[in-house]
């Protein structure tokens, strides 16, 4: 699986979301995703609803991890909080808000 089919599956999630009901996520996220020692940014804005490739204005929290990773935690094999402990995954910002990332993703 690829980064871009990851990034549409989240573009579907958060397009599912109700912009008018109740949310347990509201925050802006960058994730920087490590493709063989190149960084792909990718915004993800639980505020507004939007997901884009490119870097975050004013992200709560900005998460550095590898593809596989990223996979990983998308397929539900590794979570948020084992990621961090076993040094997978950088958090920088609200780490409380980082945990609730796989909501989405």
């Amino acid at each position: 699986m690829s980064l871009d089919l990851v990034v549409e599956k989240i573009k579907a999630r958060v397009a599912a979301v109700d912009p008018n009901g109740p949310r347990k996520v509201l925050g802006v996220f960058q994730l920087n995703v490590n493709i063989e020692g190149s960084i792909e940014q990718l915004t993800v804005d639980l505020k507004q609803l939007k997901v884009e490739k490119g870097p975050a204005s004013g992200a709560d929290v900005t998460v550095t991890l590898s593809l596989e990773d990223l996979l990983a935690i998308h397929s539900r094999t590794l979570t948020i909080e084992d990621a961090v402990k076993q040094g997978k995954l950088q958090v920088e910002g609200d780490a409380s808000l980082a945990t609730k990332l796989a909501e989405v993703i």
